[in-house]
């Protein structure tokens, strides 16, 4: 009779998978307030421009696309580096 066989689960093929679950959800949660960093200061240097130079609304909505782009971009990056 053949030995039964069982499934690999991920522990098996990766020692340290659990311990990287773990990591990896606190790194996320890092990368959402670094997102928001990325936005609120992009988007009040945009404001601040808008108060100096008069270009209301236009620095706002300009620092404020720049911080959503800078955040995304971090974002993605760090999740494929993750492997999340």
């Amino acid at each position: 009779m053949p030995p039964a066989s069982r499934k690999p689960n991920d522990e098996d093929r990766d020692p340290r998978a659990s311990e990287r679950l773990p990591l990896g959800w606190a790194r996320m949660y890092a990368l959402v307030l670094e997102f928001l960093a990325y936005l609120a200061v992009l988007g009040y240097a945009g404001w601040w421009l808008d108060e100096r130079r008069g270009w209301e609304p236009w620095g706002l909505l300009c620092g404020l696309l720049a911080g959503t782009a800078v955040g995304l971009y971090r974002m993605i990056r760090e999740s494929k580096r993750l492997g999340l």
